[in-house]
């Protein structure tokens, strides 16, 4: 078997390139069916805003922007068709990512006893009401 022959028996045809590239060619339906769950995405995004869950709306819009951000690094970066250290190193991002913000959350609601009251004890000063004709 020739090094040419061995070479292209190594790569399915999906990861064949065009003469004179480098790198994959995704086909135009994959990316029509990835705009598409982008879209839906989006669409789910907003309702997901509209209903109150209390602490679950931040965590619904950060799980939904997550799996956003790995479906345009997947298919819209070919990271889909590049080596598994890259794919790897994606998950690590995006868990080290979640940590942060799940500690950051979880840090804020520790004090927040503290902050509603310092702020009864210490109101804003309000305004003296203006009359209407001075400006």
């Amino acid at each position: 078997m020739t090094e040419a022959t061995a070479d292209h028996a190594h790569h399915d045809h999906h990861d064949e390139a065009l003469p004179g590239t480098i790198g994959h060619v995704s086909h135009w339906q994959t990316l029509v069916k990835v705009l598409v769950t982008l879209l839906a995405l989006t669409v789910i995004t907003v309702l997901v805003a509209q209903v109150d869950l209390g602490r679950l709306n931040v965590v619904g819009a950060i799980g939904i922007a997550c799996v956003k951000a790995s479906i345009v690094a997947m298919w819209f970066m070919h990271l889909r068709y590049d080596k598994r250290f890259n794919f790897w190193i994606l998950v690590g991002s995006i868990a080290f990512v979640a940590w942060m913000v799940g500690y950051i959350l979880f840090d804020s609601a520790l004090y927040q006893d503290n902050i509603r009251e310092y702020r009864e004890a210490h109101p804003l000063p309000t305004r003296p009401a203006t009359p209407s004709g001075d400006h």
